[in-house]
């Protein structure tokens, strides 16, 4: 084993990974909603309303499962698939909005 390396670090890097991830989504949807808020108006707010909610949500739940995993190392169940749902819909209504902005662009 390396030095440098702890067995423990795979978990926290992994809960670091998430947090980056629904970080980063609500970030870039913010700017995209500042990006295309002239072409459509409130609408551009779509993706904003989606990654907030969906972001804080998947930044607590990777620190929850990261605490949990750190008390109980032998309890190893697996993730059920919510976190990468949430990211996935969150990415979507991202998408979406810069789909119709455009689209919008043309008018």
């Amino acid at each position: 084993m390396n030095s440098t390396s702890h067995p423990g670090t795979g978990n926290e890097r992994t809960a670091l990974a998430w947090q980056r991830t629904a970080l980063a989504l609500v970030g870039g949807s913010a700017i995209l909603t500042r990006v295309t808020l002239a072409r459509l108006g409130i609408a551009s707010f779509l993706s904003v309303v989606v990654a907030v909610p969906l972001g804080l949500w998947v930044f607590l739940e990777s620190r929850r499962r990261y605490r949990r995993r750190n008390e109980v190392q032998s309890d190893h169940h697996s993730p059920s698939g919510r976190t990468a749902a949430a990211l996935a819909v969150a990415t979507l209504a991202v998408g979406l909005t810069e789909l119709l902005a455009l689209l919008n662009g043309g008018r």
